[in-house]
């Protein structure tokens, strides 16, 4: 079985190849995590699926049609996954967010940052120290498409990318538009014949020989109010509710900064961020909180415990999604604060007090 991560990943492809008339394949045969939902709805699904759903869609269309089918993260919108990403507030915080999550899922492959310039980035996928086989080109397409469907979903503008080859730079752009990934299809057949053969050839995984994970980002600005989905998807990344802590005896300024990480858990609100938001020095707001017996650790925790209380109780998603959607490291970090503030795991708070999950 896969991370929550890759059934994530494999969710969205199956989604996106109904959407754009192709045929995935059967779904695995595993029970739904409770009556009435997918078999894909849950955290994991078989290693075996998610193979069959890439070659499927190499098979029907090939890598640019999996490049055009993986930026269609609209196909996971309200998913713990698709909210940590998309609120991301810019194209550089979208890839730090992607890199935590390789992290927290301990995943064999990666995203470094090769080089960075104010609307530019350039930057590879590949196998961590260690692992002895590079990403399949499949493997680093899809990872490229869900970065630039994000992107898209956040609002970022001008967004382009070039997959970087050995035979010169692809050019790879967003197209959601059915007849677009067909032509994207067709022109990356063209583009990939000198690697792969005739452009009538089925598209392979490939080996690791031929890499597609080097590329050239640029774009333009981002919108200075923060992201908003793109208008063509139709839909918006919910965060919690601001006022999980409304109960709590705090501060003015101490709410302020709860509700500040209320509204993207999954942000990295460290003491320098949290200053900038309430206009403080960093210094000053450390001693303003102390005199009440606060800090800005004990808030950020207090408030992505109650966020993590809230989505274990009204949503069936994974432990360890919902762990990573509300910004701690990895899952030991998540189950030791969870305990430390409710008293119990969140796996016990979730079978005491959670009904129809």
């Amino acid at each position: 079985m896969q991370d929550f991560a890759s059934a994530a990943m494999v969710r969205l492809l199956v989604r996106a190849m109904r959407a754009h008339g192709l045929e995935p394949p059967a779904p695995p045969d595993v029970p739904p995590i409770k009556p009435g939902l997918e078999p894909l709805g849950r955290s994991q699904v078989p290693l075996t699926y998610k193979r069959s759903v890439v070659q499927a869609v190499l098979q029907q269309g090939g890598l640019g049609t999996l490049l055009q089918l993986a930026q269609r993260v609209d196909m996971i919108a309200g998913e713990p996954v698709y909210i940590a990403l998309v609120r991301a507030t810019s194209l550089p915080d979208l890839i730090a967010r992607w890199q935590r999550l390789e992290r927290y899922v301990h995943a064999r492959h990666q995203v470094s940052v090769l080089a960075q310039g104010p609307q530019t980035m350039e930057i590879r996928h590949h196998a961590r120290r260690g692992i002895p086989q590079e990403p399949l080109s499949a493997e680093s397409v899809a990872v490229l498409g869900v970065i630039l469907g994000a992107g898209d979903a956040m609002g970022v503008k001008g967004l382009q990318a070039q997959v970087l080859l050995p035979t010169g730079a692809l050019q790879a752009r967003n197209a959601a538009a059915p007849g677009a990934v067909l032509a994207a299809a067709d022109k990356w057949a063209r583009a990939l014949m000198p690697m792969h053969g005739a452009p009538d050839t089925p598209q392979p995984p490939t080996s690791p020989s031929h890499p597609m994970g080097h590329w050239a980002l640029q774009w333009e600005d981002h919108p200075p109010d923060g992201p908003t989905t793109a208008g063509h998807r139709g839909r918006t990344a919910q965060a919690v509710d601001a006022d999980l802590c409304n109960a709590l005896s705090w501060p003015a300024l101490a709410h302020q900064l709860a509700r500040q990480v209320l509204h993207d858990p999954a942000a990295a609100h460290t003491v320098d961020a949290l200053a900038r938001h309430v206009a403080l020095p960093p210094r000053s707001l450390q001693r303003a909180l102390a005199a009440d017996g606060l800090s800005c650790r004990s808030i950020v925790t207090e408030a992505r415990t109650r966020a993590a209380a809230r989505w274990l109780l009204e949503s069936p998603h994974s432990l360890a999604e919902i762990g990573f959607a509300c910004g701690f490291a990895d899952q030991p970090h998540f189950t030791r604060d969870f305990s430390r503030h409710v008293g119990m795991t969140p796996a016990r708070y979730r079978q005491a007090f959670a009904s129809g999950t």
